[in-house]
Order: C-alpha cells, then sequence, then structure tokens
C-alpha cells in the first residue's frame, strides 16, 4: 500500500500525525534553567517600556531607538555585559554576512575577540543567484573581522532547519551538512563540513552529539499544561540596558553560568518554525536542539528504522494474525471489538515507549496492514456468507414456504444449529394417493405425471401457507413437518399441521371437480399426523445432504397414514395432535391401536360431520369395543354401515370382532387396543 500514490501519500500523513501526537505530548524532558532568550521582541524595536529620558541618557538605547538594523555596537555592548556578568556562552543568532560601517565593525569585533571562548556566531545556507533563472546554495558566514584568526576562530554554526517537504513542520535537526548536499549533490570526503548553530554551541560546551543518525529527531523540552512557545520564553533585549533592570539582574546574579541566545523574536522578522509542538522562534528551536544534545534527548526509530526486510516481515506477520483473528472470530461486531482493543494497546504501548524510552514506534504500517488484513477478512467472509446464504435459500426454497426460507437465510444461524443434530418436538404428517400404483399402470404416463405435479404444487402451497416445511417426496406421498426449523410450541405445530390438512383436502377436492371436467379421473388420499420427539439435521453423504427427522413419532405419523385406507377415512390425527388441538370439539376417537415395533397404545381420531348421531353411535360402538361387550360393539356397527362417513370404520371394526372367537368374547388381557403389524 505505500508504494500506491494516494494511499502511500495518506498512511505517510498518518504515520507522521501519530508519531507527533507521541513527541507532542512527551514532557519528559524539562526546560534548563541554564538557558536563556534575548529577544529582539517588539517591545526592543519599539522601546516603549523605558521612559523617554533613560532611552535619552544611554549611548546603546539611543542606538536601538534607530531603525532597524541597529548599530553592531549594541550587540557589542550586550556581549559585554553578558560576558562580564559571569554568562557560560553567548549565541548570536543573527548572521553578519556584510561589514557596516568601521566603528561598528571595529566595536563588535573586539567584543568577540575579548570573549571569543564564550561566543558562538551564526552563519547560514542561502539561495543565490547563479544565471539563467538558476539559484544556488551556499554558506554565508560571518565577515572576516568576526571570526578572527584561523587558529582561534570564532565557532560558528548554520540557523537552517529544514522543515517535511509536506506539512512544512520542523521535527529534526541536520548536524552536519556540506555544500553539495544543500545542492541535493552526494557528499564528498574532501569537501568543508558545516554543522548546525547548536552543535557549534554543544561544543563549545564540550560536548559532542551522540545521536543515531545525521538527521536526528530531538525532543524538546516541555512544562505539562504550558504551550511550546513558554519554553525559553524571549526576555527582551533592551532591559538588560536599562539601569535598574540591569542592577536586577546583577544583583541575583541571573546570567551567571547561563546559557544565553540573542535573537529574533519579532513578527516582522519572520523567524517562527511550526513544529508537532506548537510555533517557536528560531532562537528557541536552538535551545531545544542544544538542550537534546547536552542531554542525549533523541527520539529513535523502533522496528521501522530497521529497514525494509524487517518492516515486510513485521506487515506480513500482522496481516496473517489478523486474517487469522478475522477466521476465527467471524461475528463484525467481535472483529470491530478486537481492532479497537488491538489499536488501544498499541497505542498505549507506543506512547509509554516513546515518553520512557525515546523509542518511536512506527505502527501506522502494521496497523494499517491489520485492518486491511481484517477488512479484506470481513469481506470476503461477506461474501462467502451471501453465497451461502443464497445457496441455503435456494435448498430451502424447495421444502417450505418463501417467507420461513427468508426468515431462516436471514438468520442462519438457527438453521446450522438444528442441521447439527439436535432432538425436538415435533409435528409430522403423511399424505398418500390411494392405489397410485394400480393408476400408474393403467393411465397415460405423460398425462399422470402431469396431474400428480398438479397436484402435488397445490399440496405444497396450502403446507407452506400453514408454516410447514415439505421433507420429502416418496413418489406420490408427502412428508411435512412443524417445528424441525422453529421453535413454534406444541400446540401451534398442532394447529398448523391440522388446518393445513384440512386445507390440502379442500384444494383436493376442487382439483378433482376440475379434473372430471377434463375427462380425468379423481384423486383419493389418506392423511396421517402425529406429534412427538424426532431427531433433527442434516443426513446424507459429502455428495448429497438433506434436512429431515427422523425417529418414532416419523415412523408413527407414517402407520397413522397407512390406517386412514383400512379405515376408509380421509384424515386421522393421533392422540398427541388432539391433546394440543385449542377446539377438539369437532373430533371424535375412532381407534386406539399398538403398532409394531412401539409398545404404547395411540389412540386415533377423525373429524366427524354435523350428523351427531352418527357420532354417538360410533362412539358407543369404539366404547363397547373397548370394554369387550362384543355383541352390543357389533349392533352398533352393524348400524353405521349404511352411514356414509364411518362405514369403513364400521366394516374394520366388523372384520376386527369376526376375529374374537366368532363375536362372542374376549381373550385374556383385553384392553381394547389393535395390534398392527403391518402398515
Amino acid at each position: 500500500m505505500w508504494w500506491l500514490p494516494v494511499m502511500g501519500d495518506f498512511l505517510a500523513k498518518q504515520e507522521r500525525m501519530l508519531r507527533d501526537f507521541f513527541t507532542a505530548h512527551d514532557h519528559r524532558l524539562k526546560p534548563r534553567e541554564d538557558f536563556v532568550f534575548l529577544g529582539i521582541d517588539s517591545a526592543s524595536l519599539t522601546l516603549d517600556g523605558p521612559a523617554a529620558e533613560v532611552v535619552a541618557g544611554n549611548s546603546t538605547l539611543e542606538k536601538m531607538s534607530k531603525r532597524y538594523p541597529w548599530d553592531r555596537r549594541v550587540y557589542a555592548e550586550a556581549i559585554d555585559r553578558l560576558a562580564n556578568a559571569g554568562a557560560k556562552l553567548i549565541i548570536i543568532d543573527l548572521v553578519f554576512p556584510q561589514g557596516a560601517t568601521a566603528e561598528e565593525d571595529e566595536a563588535l569585533a573586539a567584543a568577540i575577540a575579548r570573549h571569543r571562548n564564550k561566543v558562538v556566531l551564526a552563519s547560514a545556507f542561502m539561495a543565490q543567484a547563479a544565471g539563467d533563472q538558476q539559484t544556488v546554495t551556499q554558506m554565508v558566514e560571518p565577515i572576516e573581522p568576526f571570526l578572527g584568526p584561523l587558529d582561534s576562530e570564532t565557532p560558528s554554526g548554520y540557523v537552517n532547519f529544514w522543515p517535511h517537504y509536506k506539512d512544512r513542520l520542523v521535527r529534526e535537526v541536520q548536524l552536519s551538512k556540506t555544500l553539495r548536499e544543500v545542492n541535493n549533490q552526494p557528499r564528498r570526503s574532501d569537501e568543508p563540513v558545516f554543522v548546525p548553530l547548536s552543535v557549534a554551541a554543544a561544543r563549545q560546551l564540550g560536548k559532542e552529539p551522540t545521536a543515531p543518525s545525521q538527521i536526528a529527531r530531538f525532543r524538546m523540552a516541555r512544562v505539562q499544561g504550558r504551550n511550546v512557545d513558554e519554553v525559553y520564553e524571549p526576555q527582551s533585549l533592551y532591559r538588560i540596558f536599562v539601569p535598574s533592570d540591569w542592577q536586577q539582574y546583577r544583583e541575583a546574579a541571573f546570567f551567571q553560568d547561563k546559557v544565553v541566545i540573542i535573537g529574533p523574536a519579532a513578527p516582522t522578522f519572520q523567524d517562527a518554525h511550526d513544529t508537532p509542538a506548537g510555533k517557536v522562534y528560531g532562537a528557541q528551536l536552538h535551545l531545544h536542539a542544544l538542550g537534546a544534545i547536552l542531554e542525549d534527548a533523541w527520539y529513535r526509530e523502533g522496528l521501522l528504522g530497521d529497514g525494509l526486510l524487517l518492516r515486510w516481515i513485521l506487515c506480513g506477520v500482522a496481516l496473517m494474525v489478523s486474517c487469522a483473528v478475522a477466521f476465527a472470530w467471524s461475528r463484525v461486531g467481535r472483529l470491530l471489538l478486537a481492532l479497537s482493543v488491538a489499536f488501544v494497546l498499541w497505542l498505549g504501548t507506543a506512547y509509554f515507549t516513546c515518553y520512557f524510552t525515546g523509542v518511536v514506534i512506527g505502527g501506522v504500517p502494521w496497523m494499517a496492514t491489520t485492518s486491511s488484513g481484517i477488512f479484506g477478512a470481513m469481506i470476503w467472509q461477506a461474501i462467502t456468507e451471501r453465497a451461502r446464504r443464497q445457496q441455503l435459500h435456494r435448498h430451502l426454497q424447495r421444502s417450505m414456504s418463501p417467507d420461513v426460507a427468508d426468515a431462516i437465510v436471514k438468520a442462519p444461524s438457527g438453521y446450522y444449529a438444528a442441521a447439527s443434530g439436535n432432538r425436538k418436538e415435533v409435528t409430522v404428517l403423511f399424505a398418500d394417493v390411494r392405489d397410485f400404483t394400480t393408476r400408474s399402470e393403467q393411465q397415460d404416463a405423460v398425462q399422470l405425471v402431469s396431474q400428480l405435479n398438479e397436484y402435488l404444487e397445490k399440496m405444497v402451497e396450502v403446507i407452506f401457507a400453514h408454516g410447514g416445511t415439505v421433507d420429502k417426496f416418496i413418489g406420490d406421498a408427502i412428508m411435512a413437518t412443524w417445528g424441525g426449523l422453529d421453535r413454534d410450541d406444541s400446540q401451534a405445530q398442532a394447529e398448523a399441521s391440522v388446518q393445513a390438512a384440512k386445507g390440502m383436502l379442500h384444494e383436493l377436492a376442487k382439483l378433482n371437480a376440475k379434473w372430471a371436467s377434463e375427462g380425468l379421473e379423481p384423486f383419493h388420499i389418506g392423511i396421517g399426523i402425529h406429534h412427538g420427539e424426532a431427531v433433527v439435521g442434516e443426513v446424507g453423504s459429502d455428495q448429497r445432504t438433506d434436512f429431515t427427522v427422523i425417529g418414532d413419532a416419523v415412523n408413527l405419523a407414517s402407520r397413522t397414514e397407512g390406517l386412514t385406507k383400512k379405515l376408509a377415512v380421509e384424515l386421522l390425527i393421533s392422540s398427541a395432535v388432539y391433546a394440543h388441538l385449542t377446539e377438539p370439539q369437532g373430533w371424535v376417537e375412532v381407534l386406539s391401536v399398538r403398532v409394531k415395533g412401539r409398545d404404547a397404545a395411540v389412540s386415533l381420531y377423525t373429524p366427524f360431520p354435523h350428523d351427531d348421531q352418527q357420532r354417538l353411535v360410533l362412539e358407543a360402538g369404539v366404547a363397547a369395543f373397548r370394554s369387550g361387550d362384543l355383541s352390543k360393539a357389533t349392533a352398533h356397527f352393524a348400524e353405521l354401515e349404511a352411514a356414509p362417513t364411518f362405514a369403513g370404520v364400521a366394516r374394520f371394526y366388523q372384520q376386527e370382532l369376526m376375529k374374537l372367537s366368532a363375536g362372542t368374547k374376549t381373550p385374556p388381557g383385553w384392553d381394547g387396543v389393535i395390534r398392527m403389524d403391518s402398515k
């Protein structure tokens, strides 16, 4: 990302901003008590402070009252006063590249010569015309009288700082420079090397810089709660020439063993520099750099400064870790929390590392890489999740209503949890077409398939309309379930399944009427419903899986549907379903049966017509059969033979009665439950 023009600039800017944040809030380096900045400020330029008679009676103040630049004898007087007051070092942050009057230059040169071991002068790299509208940078030094003889030359240093070319902030001091370097050419070993004003001053104090590189980022002295421009705040230069003020300085030994810098401190000089901590004057910046040299207060690059290879390694590690975290934690909220925690931890670690050790950890590259890895993984997961949901939606639409499928796809965790295998209370419906095998041998195949598809389509619509899931088609039979994928309670399942069954019979009646008008044979179906515990999940192979329910509840629902044919009724529900109906009044018990492989008996119910007389006769017959009163049962079922609704039930019981000792008595242990060993 760093080599992409836009992204590279953006990330580099963020890196600078973060490092600036660390350094701007670094208050560990305290201002040195022995540094004093005497500023050529507005008060010194206007002399509005001292009384007119004080100025008139003082030759130096009279010179300062004239238009700037001042008579150089002002600086000569300042050097003499400060040196005699015990100043350790006097730094003149003014460049004197040309001569003035002979009297001025002689006076200043003499003052410098008297205190040459305490004075440091300023030089500067300045751009000069080189013809053809081109410029070349040259070193501009003080005039020779100020520098003195070669064997004891007055030390000088350049005042230049090079701000960053993007944001124009000064962050570093260049500890040495050659003319070729400032003109963007490689340094030669035989050319003169120049040093900045701060290095020249440090050498006079017996200290060489120990910065990690020639271009070094230095700590700026700070005071908690104060702006950076309040550190080494300028004091008006003119005050050392006002007798009353100077007397206070002398009595307090204010300048004893001090490093004093004299330099511009007024807006008119345009000598203010922007730094990460704020705007400061050039003289203040020199003092900060000098303090860093004397205190060895340098910032050192951590990690990023160790080379391109380590940068790539760390970014690669960050990418792998972020991707691992992203794929381990698939939820967006967790990922954003992890990213936030990682950022806060890194920010805190980097800040305290910078504060206590001076090591600036460049973190934007791997934070950007980490963020890219996490967001890339999130995008990949979103794409794959969308694909999974689309696949799931297509799969679910084949077996359930679109609205249920949509709801599951919106929150697929429930489906995946159910698909892994669970025991749940479900309601199972089986519907089967009567004598379909015989019809398939007699009816035209194309016509039969078309008729069957039309029937199945209508039945599926009804099941979907009542929130059911089509588990599978078994030839002409349908298996549908409620509760396998949702959390509907047993009552809701029972009601929905029964309403679906009634709706299926209603739709079939309309289909039969339509087919009759087309000259087609009608369909007759039987529906059985049971409610109970089953195993829910996806079963199959790697090539094909189906979401289904298996277990005793499924087997009993299938057996219940099979008994509709024996009893010649369209719909049977088990006692488990009946027990959960809110309005069970429309149902009548027709049979208590014990199927093969199941010890517990189950009662079966079917809806009855409005003819209460038929219902009463049926209930009486079933009760007599169950109590063992076979004669009375025989009489009641004989009465029902002519009833259109329960004629099939009557014939079934009559066959069972014939098996019981010619209908006269029951076997020992009789409980009225009929055992069914086949479907």
